[in-house]
């Protein structure tokens, strides 16, 4: 086992967006004609490693991508755009990203499919219990810290037409996103828009040190029921190597399952591979994750990664109308449940 690339310091989570790293595994139970066999195989994620990944580094540590002859490689992210990028470029085989990122990528020439849902966008909105905000009407004439391009300055003006709300009477408070929990507790910004299991996690738990408390509001409650993220792979592969594209669906569903029933040991595997994860935080992340976030109603009743019709075609649709799309883009060819069992 190898560690590549440079150490990442939880407390700064949000800061080292720039950091390019991966990492390899070979079960040392194989032998060497076993490992001769092995497919290698990169995954790029969408962030930084942090809890909501630990399916990935479950899955690798168990063995579970080794035993279907899989020899892989895990490098994190810096946001979903670029992942899309590198995969569709042949800098990584296969990944995990944002579905309406992969979709807008696709408008532009990325011909990337959606192979495994992980549940509906798990985007909050976040305001401090003090503020007189008790519901998204309350948003109207309020200030936002928000960066453009992040994927929740597209979904907020979604939210809003759902919901009735005046959008342009919102204050942009354009801000870096590693600062935006900063910005709100300092009253800088009315809310911020954060990803659960992810900074979501960063700013409640800052925010509770400070002695802060935090509503929030999810916006897969509030009537913006589109799938979030996916196991996201090249189209061409689909056809050309459909044995990886398998293996790689059935070994992070694998990966999610073991981390599932056995939080506390997904944690002490990710804290060995990464020690300078914060403990507390790193545990909140996964048990948010595998309870919240990445396993709908649809993949306990059709198989992990299920992705219903009807959701993709909302989520198309959403992505069409207000994300920066080069051009309609059309459901067909988003994605693929063929490699997805029960």
């Amino acid at each position: 086992m190898k560690l590549i690339g440079p150490q990442l310091k939880t407390a700064s989570l949000l800061a080292l967006l720039s950091v390019i790293g991966g990492l390899s595994f070979s079960p040392v139970y194989l032998s060497a004609a076993e490992k001769a066999k092995e497919t290698p195989v990169t995954i790029r994620l969408d962030f930084i490693v942090g809890g909501n990944h630990a399916p990935w580094f479950v899955a690798w540590e168990k063995g579970f991508y080794a035993k279907r002859g899989l020899n892989v490689t895990i490098q994190p992210g810096t946001g979903s755009a670029d992942t899309i990028r590198t995969i569709a470029a042949g800098g990584a085989d296969v990944g995990f990203a944002n579905v309406s990122t992969a979709i807008v990528g696709r408008s532009r020439g990325a011909p990337i499919v959606s192979v495994a849902q992980l549940g509906y966008i798990a985007v909050t909105v976040l305001w401090r219990d003090e503020t007189d905000i008790k519901s998204l009407k309350d948003l109207e004439r309020k200030s936002w810290a928000i960066s453009p391009g992040q994927a929740q300055w597209f979904l907020l003006p979604a939210l809003a037409r759902i919901n009735n709300l005046d959008f342009k009477s919102i204050k942009i408070e354009e801000t870096a996103p590693p600062l935006q929990p900063a910005a709100l507790l300092a009253k800088k910004a009315d809310f911020i828009t954060m990803f659960r299991a992810s900074n979501d996690e960063v700013a409640e738990m800052t925010a509770a040190k400070q002695g802060i408390r935090l509503k929030r509001i999810h916006m897969r409650d509030a009537g913006l029921d589109i799938y979030g993220s996916a196991l996201v792979v090249k189209e061409e592969d689909i056809k050309l190597r459909p044995e990886m594209i398998r293996a790689y669906v059935e070994g992070t569903m694998e990966g999610l399952r073991y981390t599932r029933d056995h939080q506390e040991e997904a944690l002490r595997i990710l804290l060995k591979l990464k020690p300078e994860l914060d403990k507390e935080l790193t545990r909140l992340q996964i048990k948010n994750g595998v309870e919240e976030v990445f396993i709908p109603a649809e993949s306990l009743a059709s198989g992990y990664g299920y992705m219903k019709p009807d959701v993709m075609e909302k989520t198309v649709k959403i992505t069409n109308e207000f994300f920066d799309v080069a051009g309609k883009v059309s459901t067909a060819g988003v994605y693929s449940n063929q490699f997805i069992g029960k």
